[in-house]
C-alpha cells in the first residue's frame, strides 16, 4: 500500500503547491495572491486527496469529482486572470478578484450539477490557450515571467498527454512531475516580474 509511487508523487505535488505558494506569491499584492491561491489550492487539495485514495482511505466518489474539477475549471479560470496580473504587472482589483471567482465557482456548480464532468476537460485547456495568448503579449514586452509562464503552460498541456509520453513510468506519476515543474515555473515566473529577457 505505502509502496505505490502514486502516493510519493501525489505528496510531492502538494508539498510544492504549499511551498512555491509561501516563498513566491507574498511578493504579490493580496488581491493577486488571492488569485494564485485559488489556481494552486485545489491543485494541491486535489494531490492530497489522491494521496489519501492511494494510501487506502475511503473518500466518496462525488468529494473526488467536485475536487477535481474544481481544479479544472475555478483554478483554470483563477489561473487566466492572475498570469495577466503578472505579465501585464496590474494589481487586480475586488471587481476582477470577485468577478473570476464567481465565473469559477458558476463553471463548478454547472459541471457538478449537471453531471458534465467532460466540460472540465474543455475549459482547461482553452484557458492554458488564453494564458499562452497573454505571455504572447509579455514577450513583446521582453518579460522574463511570460517566458516563465509558456514554459509551465508547455508542461500544463503535456501532463494532459502524460498516457502518451513514452517513458518508464505510470502516466499518472509523469503528470504528477510534469504539474510539479509547472507550478515550479509558476514560482519563477512571480519572481522574474520585473525582469527583463535581454
Amino acid at each position: 500500500m505505502l509502496t505505490n509511487p502514486h502516493i510519493f508523487s501525489n505528496l510531492i505535488l502538494s508539498l510544492t503547491g504549499a511551498f512555491i505558494f509561501y516563498k513566491y506569491y507574498n511578493l504579490q499584492p493580496l488581491t493577486n495572491r488571492l488569485l494564485w491561491g485559488f489556481f494552486l489550492l485545489p491543485i494541491s487539495v486535489n494531490a492530497l486527496v489522491e494521496l489519501f485514495v492511494f494510501a487506502g482511505l475511503d473518500i466518496s466518489d462525488n468529494l473526488q469529482n467536485i475536487i477535481r474539477d474544481s481544479e479544472r475549471t475555478l483554478g483554470a479560470v483563477c489561473l487566466v486572470s492572475a498570469s495577466w496580473c503578472v505579465i501585464m504587472r496590474y494589481e487586480a482589483k475586488n471587481l476582477m478578484l470577485f468577478s473570476t471567482i464567481s465565473l469559477g465557482l458558476l463553471l463548478l456548480f454547472c459541471i457538478t450539477w449537471y453531471h458534465v464532468q467532460f466540460m472540465g476537460l474543455i475549459i482547461q485547456p482553452f484557458c492554458i490557450i488564453v494564458t499562452l495568448l497573454i505571455s504572447c503579449l509579455g514577450l513583446g514586452n521582453k518579460q522574463k515571467s511570460a517566458l516563465w509562464v509558456i514554459v509551465s503552460m508547455t508542461l500544463l498541456a503535456l501532463s494532459t498527454k502524460s498516457h502518451r509520453i513514452p517513458l518508464p513510468m505510470d502516466p499518472i506519476d509523469i503528470n504528477r512531475y510534469m504539474t510539479v515543474l509547472a507550478v515550479i515555473c509558476f514560482g519563477n515566473a512571480i519572481r522574474d516580474e520585473y525582469k527583463i529577457l535581454f
